[in-house]
């Protein structure tokens, strides 16, 4: 419901603890892995005609609408969405936004070596909430089989 501290918005965190409550969390799990999956695709569907420049970034928005049977619907994607904030909550999640994006593409400092910055670099992003929804890098190296892989050694 609406009201003045937060408007009609909810943190994902919340939502999240909320349809727990309501739908289980295989639901509510499923539900997110759906949503995962339509912003990746919406991506990958617009790949070869969005800017690609390793010099540069965008945020979008997306706007999804979820039924009654917990079924995400994708709205629109907004390139650089506002930013403008109508409450007290709603300051705070953009702030949040804002601050996790720019943790992401201008970490204060990283190794020299590339292990350790990879390391380095998913510690943030685990830090900041957001979910890596394809890498592309992982994607390029070659899978190993079971007879391959060491010992102790997993392989993704």
């Amino acid at each position: 419901d609406y009201n003045e501290n937060h408007g009609g918005k909810w943190s994902l965190n919340n939502l999240r603890l909320y349809l727990n409550a309501m739908y289980g969390s295989d639901a509510t799990r499923k539900m997110f892995h759906e949503i995962d999956q339509t912003a990746l695709h919406s991506i990958k569907a617009v790949q070869n005609v969005i800017m690609n420049d390793k010099h540069c970034f965008e945020c979008y928005g997306y706007d999804m609408l979820i039924d009654e049977n917990l079924k995400p619907w994708l709205i629109e994607v907004n390139a650089s969405p506002a930013l403008t904030a109508t409450t007290k909550s709603d300051r705070s999640l953009k702030h949040s936004l804002l601050h996790n994006v720019f943790n992401i593409v201008l970490p204060m400092s990283l190794p020299e070596d590339p292990l350790e910055r990879q390391r380095a670099m998913d510690d943030i992003i685990a830090a900041s909430n957001f979910t890596v929804l394809c890498d592309e890098e992982a994607e390029r190296q070659p899978l190993a089989t079971a007879s391959s892989a060491p010992p102790g050694k997993k392989w993704r």
